[in-house]
């Protein structure tokens, strides 16, 4: 699917300069290593080279090989499908990822690099909202309806993703009015772009579909096991009142609502990591509580239920984790074939794309938890604080800028002009009159 993207020229031109210089600093290295290699006197020496290049040999290649192939600022999109935490919600997280000159093999830890937009479909009624990435990866407060739009495709292919690096931000502008909001939202930004130009592209955007079914990774299946474990364990927590009720009509006895109780209590500390943790770094937690329960031998009610819930987790999570480090050294080690495969039939992407695509989807499970993937209000106080923080900050800031830039352009020409007035009478005054002419000439 192609999607229109629209990015600041600043920011390709201060891309441009960042990658010739890099180039210069990889020509560099790249002499400096062949020299090294050369002088070797005997497989030993030439063994010490290889150790002194360290980690930085992939590094600096995947980096020299971007630098003469790429563009600036070249972006892949993927859109990556969850469950709403409604029953008749789903939610879709649109990452535009950018390739920076730094290269691909070392995480994206640049502005821009893999901002998102989450979008919310209503399957009952039908209806679409998105919020955009306000900045520094906070999401804004006041969803844009696309409830005009049938669907998440139609609205991207109608729409621009709108990538403004300097604040981290990605939102989504559409070009007819949805409201009187969307349209007030829209003019302010505008207005805060100030004299900015824009670059418009057309990039590649891998569909959900693209991504559970051909690269076969399910992140929808992980996502969809966080959230019915969560649900489950609000159902079995119950209110103080359903408690009390339970008590006095089952009778269930005092050590069985204390294991119970403390189950509940592990599970609440599990979902704790599944929601504030990256994926890869959930493990552990997960392990520790499955042990605790599949291995107890008198298991209460409240257990068995939970087993099934942590087990079908267990296997969701390894089955990602697994796919994306595939796929990273499937595009490492097998790069003709990876680059040929079904799932890049149609999208016109450069190898390099291809290969950031990959990265990027072993990048999100490493850094970005699922509260901040797809599921802000399930952040902390802390991160909730920033979403409202920036959220109202940046568009003021922008406009604050703005505003600023344009008194500053219009000084500038008032003293240009100014200039140009005294110099035209400066210049008048030089010029000798006719009567000291004409006495010039009596003379």
């Amino acid at each position: 699917m192609k999607v229109k993207l629209k990015i600041e020229t600043q920011w390709l031109e201060l891309e441009r300069k960042s990658m010739a210089k890099m180039l210069r600093a990889y020509e560099q290295w790249e002499q400096e290593t062949l020299k090294k290699a050369q002088e070797a006197m005997d497989l030993r020496s030439l063994r010490e080279v290889f150790y002194q290049l360290g980690d930085h040999w992939e590094f600096d290649q995947a980096t020299g090989a971007w630098l003469s192939e790429g563009k600036p600022l070249d972006a892949v999109g993927l859109v990556l499908k969850m469950p709403g935490l409604e029953p008749t919600k789903e939610r879709y997280v649109l990452y535009a990822v950018m390739a920076y000159s730094k290269g691909f093999t070392q995480q994206f830890d640049h502005l821009g690099d893999k901002e998102r937009v989450i979008v919310e479909h209503d399957t009952k009624t039908g209806h679409l909202s998105a919020w955009s990435t306000a900045g520094h990866g906070a999401m804004d407060l006041f969803p844009t309806d696309l409830s005009s739009f049938s669907s998440l495709d139609e609205a991207l292919k109608t729409c621009f993703l709108v990538a403004s690096p300097g604040d981290h931000a990605l939102r989504i502008e559409c070009p007819k009015s949805l409201g009187i909001i969307a349209s007030l939202t829209k003019r302010l930004w505008d207005i805060a772009g100030g004299a900015t130009t824009f670059n418009v592209r057309s990039i590649d955007v891998l569909t959900s579909i693209d991504i559970e079914k051909s690269l076969d990774f399910k992140f929808h299946r992980y996502a969809k096991a966080v959230v019915k474990l969560d649900r489950i364990w609000r159902d079995l927590s119950g209110t103080s009142v359903n408690k009390a009720m339970e008590k006095v009509f089952d009778r269930i006895p005092d050590h069985i609502e204390e294991r119970d109780r403390k189950t509940l209590r592990l599970i609440e500390g599990l979902l704790h990591e599944l929601w504030f943790s990256p994926p890869l770094e959930q493990f552990r937690a997960i392990e520790m509580v499955h042990n605790e329960l599949a291995h107890e031998p008198t298991p209460t009610e409240v257990q068995k239920i939970l087993v099934p819930y942590i087990s079908e987790l267990a296997y969701a999570l390894t089955d990602i984790t697994e796919k994306a480090k595939y796929l990273k050294w499937k595009s490492v080690i097998e790069k003709k074939d990876f680059s040929s495969s079904d799932v890049f039939k149609g999208l016109d992407l450069s190898q390099l794309a291809k290969e950031a695509l990959v990265v990027a989807l072993e990048d999100i499970i490493r850094e970005h938890p699922l509260a901040y993937i797809g599921y802000p209000e399930k952040a902390t106080m802390k991160d909730k604080a920033i979403r409202v923080l920036l959220s109202t900050m940046i568009l003021p800031a922008r406009l604050g800028s703005s505003f600023k830039q344009n008194v500053l352009i219009w000084l500038d020409r008032m003293i240009q002009r100014v200039t140009r007035r005294k110099d035209k009478t400066s210049s008048k005054s030089q010029l000798p009159s006719e009567t000291d002419e004409s006495n010039t000439e009596k003379n």
